[in-house]
């Protein structure tokens, strides 16, 4: 039989022959696949019930699996399959936290395009669901802090510290947050582009654009590096917006 999902059952419990004959008919070929059947013990429906629970998680239930958001994704279409919307939320209705741990990996991929929220027939907002089965994951300590997340605080942090962010500074930040070696400079101790360890997909996606730059405008985004940018009067409002921000679980 033909799998349209093959990425999603183990491989050792897809069975094929040479050679299969049934009741006299020989069946071999792309239709001679055999699915052995599995059985589950370990589910926890309420996690599921936590899910629905929060803000972002309300339309979980709505989904009846007729996978227009997978379809429409260019993650599990361009990138990996096992990024799968239709599937996590099948495993987070039922439970099956060791199966979404298995995919942990994966699930945080999401690029924010909305797809499968525009394209979903039942009203399901996918993109906050996946959000709401992944906070809950990681606040049950059942997953790592994934990468997005990192970046979001880091983001965050860099915000409230001067009212606004600056490209180079925040690009190569995140770099060293990922393990990469980067050089700074001795007094200041601001990153220096591009010596160190970039990796070399990064050089040569951002000399692209610095070869069409204007003088002026490197001078600029240099000096911006090295003195970063501050608000006006930030000081002050960053502690009404910290503290906000604290009362309402959205900074720890």
């Amino acid at each position: 039989m033909a799998i349209h999902e093959r990425s999603l059952v183990e491989p050792e419990r897809i069975l094929r022959k040479e050679r299969l004959v049934i009741d006299g008919v020989d069946v071999s070929g792309d239709w001679n696949l055999i699915i052995l059947p599995r059985v589950i013990n370990n589910y926890d429906l309420d996690f599921a019930k936590e899910i629905i629970n929060s803000p972002d998680g309300k339309t979980i239930n709505q989904c009846y699996q007729c996978s227009y958001c997978t379809a429409s994704c260019p993650v599990h279409n361009y990138w990996d399959e096992r990024y799968n919307p239709r599937h996590f939320i099948y495993l987070a209705r039922l439970g099956l936290i060791d199966e979404l741990q298995k995919r942990a990996d994966v699930m945080w991929r999401c690029v924010s395009c909305h797809k499968c929220t525009h394209r979903c027939p039942k009203g399901v907002l996918v993109e906050e669901v996946l959000k709401a089965i992944l906070r809950t994951m990681a606040k049950k300590g059942l997953i790592d802090e994934y990468p997005s997340k990192k970046f979001d605080k880091f983001f965050t942090e860099s915000v409230l510290e001067y009212g606004r962010i600056e490209d180079g500074e925040l690009l190569f930040g995140w770099i060293e947050k990922q393990g990469y070696k980067v050089f700074k400079d001795p007094i200041l101790k601001k990153p220096i582009p591009f010596i160190g360890e970039t990796p070399e997909w990064l050089k040569q996606l951002t000399m692209k654009p610095i070869k069409s730059m204007n003088i002026s405008f490197l001078v600029l985004n240099a000096k911006h590096m090295l003195f970063h940018p501050r608000t006006k009067n930030w000081n002050r409002f960053k502690q009404v917006l910290r503290k906000v921000m604290q009362e309402e679980g959205a900074l720890h």
